[in-house]
């Protein structure tokens, strides 16, 4: 069974609703933002960070997208992802790493801006400039999704929709004006929401309707 290191509407927010979807035996450990930060969680989670996801043997994974290429592949009968090691796969970690390093980490950056420049003036030009790099990785899964959605890849749903939900219930300014700026989006958006194993996952993280998520304290 695995355990899951969990705070509402973080990072761990995509590894939950996957363990829901693939009805994988876990034990949900709610956490807070100071749990997290305190210095005794990085015996399991070395870069104080969620999510972290417990094995049976006792490790333990971090970094969201190599949690989700390992569920998908340690659950192949679940069909979460392309078949293992086909051109369709190499395709499927292309996007998810696409989207863990580009848009989860540039986003992560921008509201860190306080913590890498000192004066307000180059937090605001740092926090704009990565905005909108984020904003232009959102118009390459925009184009994807129009002209071979809904899904990410197609016709089949994968773990890349539930992580790209993820993201874009951080959507900057607000998750409203990303779907308004990108319609493809939101339909996926809607799409993960209405699925019925993800109901009481969404409602516990306060995201089962758009606006749920409030920018403030993304990790």
């Amino acid at each position: 069974m695995y355990k899951l290191y969990n705070v509402k509407t973080w990072g761990s927010l995509a590894i939950h609703c996957l363990l829901e979807e693939m009805e994988a035996p876990y034990t949900n450990i709610w956490m807070t933002p100071e749990q997290v930060r305190a210095p005794a969680f990085r015996a399991v989670s070395p870069l104080g960070m969620v999510p972290a996801l417990g094995l049976a043997d006792g490790r333990t994974l971090y970094e969201s997208a190599a949690i989700v290429a390992f569920l998908v592949a340690a659950h192949p009968e679940k069909r979460m992802s392309p078949p293992i090691g086909s051109p369709d796969y190499g395709e499927f970690l292309s996007l998810l790493v696409f989207m863990s390093a580009e848009i989860y980490g540039a986003g992560n950056f921008a509201m860190d801006a306080a913590g890498l420049v000192q004066s307000e003036t180059e937090q605001r030009r740092l926090k704009t400039m990565l905005l909108q790099r984020v904003d232009s990785y959102w118009a390459i899964l925009e184009k994807r999704l129009a002209s071979s959605g809904p899904w990410i890849m197609g016709s089949d749903f994968s773990a890349l929709d539930l992580y790209a939900f993820m993201l874009s219930v951080w959507g900057a300014p607000t998750e409203e004006a990303l779907h308004a700026k990108y319609p493809p989006v939101a339909e996926l958006a809607n799409a993960v929401r209405a699925r019925p194993k993800l109901k009481a996952a969404l409602e516990a993280h306060g995201v089962l309707k758009p606006g749920g998520y409030v920018a403030s304290d993304l990790v």
